[in-house]
């Protein structure tokens, strides 16, 4: 089947073609049926996703309709491929669902077929490391938590975004891993975490700035403009902007000089620094929330050798504004246990995870719950739409539950 017969046939636009042409190869094989877009593989997988509602008769008249066209095949085996197979392809962010041919409803279900393909795989990637059936297991939550994303915007529909798909890559090439409540994408320090200190003779933490941030007035981050951050050395005392670790804002205007004698770094460039990840599903308590941490520092030591000195998180989640606008929320008891940093701005931060989408005008958006009714405060106050960061240490993971970084 050539391009023109496959946008006809799958009710592409012809911006769909321009999309897939550079890619685009003929391939009798492509034109097979996908073992995942099957009514039997949905119902094996779909208990661990929990919906209210199964959509399993809805799925079956999906299949019936791949099964009619041709070019529906072909497009899901070359999403399999670009987006869980690693093989180069076009811009995911672009990829359009069927809905064409398929409609909202079975589009939704078409990409959310896709992405259970992942599971097994993920299954026999982790199988081979000898992790716990939890891990591939909790990967299924974090699929049901992209439903409820999609049903956000899709009149209730149970799918998934195209977008979000390639995520799971992430658990096919063990970088990513489910433990308790959170994942954790394995990495190096990243660069947007601040340097870390710990007093040798209280054992107090410091965060500074790193060299050549820049931040705001008000001890945010900001692309350009501001006041330029320093991080200077001259040989034994250290001198930069420090962090303060409730409100997760530098200070500006100040400096702090510490001694390092006294003072040791605490990470290092080549030692892993997982990132949390934060799956939907609600339930995030503060008491879950550091159970997994702890958790997740003993799965890295039994299954990778590997003693971890701290995780990370850069996240909508950690806007400061939910302690002020939701101060007895899971969201604030969390933060209120981290030491939290500034991070650059990113005016739509949230929305897509919140309402499941971001365009449009963002006065219309819902406001039914008491986070989207704290977005839209956020909005009419005129206050931008942030992400955070926050480090905590695992030393300090037996002091949780205390404000671990507020109580010295």
């Amino acid at each position: 089947m050539n391009l023109t017969e496959f946008l006809k046939d799958g009710g592409f636009s012809p911006e769909v073609g321009e999309l897939l042409a550079p890619w685009w190869r003929e391939d009798p094989a492509l034109e097979t049926m996908p073992e995942f877009l099957d009514g039997g593989f949905f119902r094996e997988y779909e208990p661990l996703l929990g919906l209210r509602e199964s959509p399993a008769s809805r799925v079956d008249a999906l299949v019936a309709e791949v099964k009619k066209h041709p070019a529906l095949r072909i497009y899901a085996n070359l999403l399999d491929r670009w987006l869980l197979g690693g093989e180069l392809g076009p811009d995911g962010a672009r990829l359009p669902l069927p809905v064409g041919r398929l409609g909202e409803e079975g589009a939704g279900l078409f990409s959310l077929l896709l992405a259970l393909a992942a599971l097994p795989r993920i299954r026999k990637s982790q199988a081979e490391l000898g992790l716990p059936e939890s891990c591939w297991r909790g990967v299924a939550g974090w699929i049901a938590g992209t439903v409820t994303i999609y049903k956000a915007a899709h009149d209730g529909f149970a799918g998934t975004n195209l977008q979000q798909i390639h995520w799971l890559r992430f658990s096919i090439e063990r970088r990513l891993f489910r433990v308790g409540r959170f994942e954790y994408l394995v990495h190096t320090v990243p660069d947007w975490v601040p340097a870390v200190y710990r007093s040798r003779a209280d054992g107090g933490v410091l965060a500074l700035c790193r060299d050549d941030w820049r931040i705001d007035g008000g001890g945010f981050r900001v692309e350009e403009g501001g006041e330029r951050t320093f991080l200077e050395w001259d040989g034994s005392m250290l001198t930069g902007t420090p962090i303060d670790p409730a409100s997760g804002r530098a200070l500006p205007g100040v400096r702090r000089t510490i001694d390092l004698e006294v003072y040791e770094p605490v990470l290092t460039p080549h030692e892993w620094v997982p990132s949390v990840h934060i799956p939907g599903g609600g339930g995030m308590t503060a008491e879950l929330a550091g159970a997994s941490l702890r958790e997740a520092a003993a799965f890295f030591r039994k299954y990778f050798k590997k003693e971890i000195r701290a995780f990370v998180c850069d996240s909508w989640i950690l806007n400061p504004a939910w302690m002020e606008l939701l101060p007895e929320s899971n969201l604030a008891a969390f933060m209120r246990e981290l030491y939290l940093f500034p991070r650059t701005p990113y005016p739509q931060a949230g929305l897509f995870f919140v309402f499941g989408r971001s365009d449009g005008d963002f006065a219309s958006y819902p406001a039914d719950t008491s986070l989207r009714r704290a977005f839209h405060r956020l909005y009419n106050a005129g206050e931008p739409f942030r992400t955070g960061g926050m480090f905590v240490l695992t030393a300090d993971l037996d002091r949780w539950g205390s404000g671990i970084y507020r109580s010295r």
